[in-house]
């Protein structure tokens, strides 16, 4: 009974809180105590989640926030005016004017450094922190979750920085010095 009550007071108290930022950033002078009102509403609310039911508890709380942000900011896209104007034509560069030459060969190593180097390069890094918190302590599953958390969160980090360094030795530096994280594991032959 008591954790139903705390997951209805979570929840009305994560709604209000989104709600309460979307009254505050839809004004044409944002309100500093209407803001800091619904962060602290969004804060209690997790606070309620965790003491409900831990990690699971602030997901469900989460996912109440994420739904009333998704109405409110749904309802006002609707309201929403159309554009006095059209949209820009301008292009971004993406493929060459006609009479330009494609360019096939650095668009293709850029993608074969964003895709499999940045790839390898996460791996690396995920093989690094595995062994870095086997060091530390933890146990077995608990770092290979964390290796399995890893990649993909590297893999964006690294896909990012690539694609915005414009220089290839500066991508081709970041790639190299991801994959060296994963020499000291290497050099303990502690990999299994």
């Amino acid at each position: 009974m008591a954790l139903d009550l705390l997951h209805l007071a979570g929840s009305v108290t994560a709604v209000a809180g989104v709600a309460l930022l979307r009254l505050a950033w839809a004004r044409p002078r944002r309100s500093l105590p209407l803001n800091a009102i619904g962060w602290i509403l969004l804060a209690a609310a997790m606070v309620a989640g965790w003491v409900m039911a831990g990690a699971w508890g602030v997901s469900v709380i989460t996912l109440w926030a994420m739904g009333a942000a998704f109405v409110l900011l749904a309802v006002a896209a609707w309201q929403s005016p159309p554009a006095r104007r059209k949209a820009s034509r301008r292009r971004a560069g993406m493929l060459p004017e006609a009479g330009e030459p494609l360019q096939l060969g650095q668009r293709v190593a850029t993608f074969l450094i964003v895709v499999l180097a940045a790839m390898l390069a996460s791996l690396a890094i995920a093989i690094a922190v595995r062994w870095l918190s086997l060091l530390t302590g933890a146990s077995e599953a608990n770092a290979n979750v964390l290796a399995l958390f890893v990649v993909p969160l590297a893999w964006t980090i690294l896909a990012f920085l690539i694609l915005m360094t414009g220089s290839r030795k500066r991508q081709l530096a970041i790639v190299a010095i991801s994959v060296a994280t994963v020499l000291p594991a290497l050099a303990s032959g502690s990999l299994s």
